[in-house]
């Protein structure tokens, strides 16, 4: 009885490390050595080929991973929604990846047309996207800034969050020349 207890706790140890070492590596904005974000091209639901590379071109990307099943998934979405509404025209993008298997699938685009979401979502059963990521728990995210490299990673969600989410977006948001600026009310008559 007592070794079975010692080969359980054993077998548990190396199940924490071994899910220790499948969590994504990828560097917070406070490592300099930013890992660069996988690229990708992949077909939205709504017909458009959505390729990472020229998303980067306007602005930053912040792609996020979930599942119609995915209960703290179908809370962050509308905050996300948000926040797409609120910086989509300054270079801004939110691209969902739905990472649904085939048995619910079928469920996206009904959910999507439901809620009148109008970010781009693209659609990955086989977890091709996905893989290049490490994803591996629902909903993850990545900030992606202009220059390509992974910002931070987002695992989960907590109400509150899309806070802290706004200012890494707001502080990687394209800045405006002088003369792209808005002009000054009450100039010169």
């Amino acid at each position: 009885m007592l070794e079975l207890k010692f080969r359980t706790r054993r077998i548990m140890g190396w199940l924490v490390v071994a899910s220790l070492l499948t969590l994504p590596s990828f560097a917070t904005a406070e490592d300099e050595s930013s890992s660069v974000a996988p690229d990708f091209t992949a077909k939205g639901i709504d017909g458009t080929e959505y390729r990472l590379a020229d998303l980067l071109e306007k602005g930053p990307v912040f792609l996020d991973f979930w599942t119609t099943w995915c209960k703290p998934c179908q809370i962050a979405l509308p905050k996300l929604a948000e926040l797409h509404g609120k910086y989509a025209d300054q270079g801004f993008t939110l691209l969902t990846v739905a990472s649904d298997d085939q048995r619910t699938v079928s469920k996206v685009k009904p959910l999507i047309k439901s809620r009148k979401w109008t970010f781009p979502v693209v659609s990955d059963p086989k977890r091709t996207i996905g893989n290049k990521y490490s994803v591996r728990n629902y909903p993850t995210s990545y900030l992606i800034s202009q220059d390509g490299k992974i910002h931070s990673v987002h695992v989960g969600y907590r109400p509150g969050d899309e806070k802290t989410i706004e200012k890494e977006i707001v502080a990687l948001l394209p800045q405006k020349t002088d003369t792209e600026a808005a002009p000054v009310e009450g100039g010169s008559n």
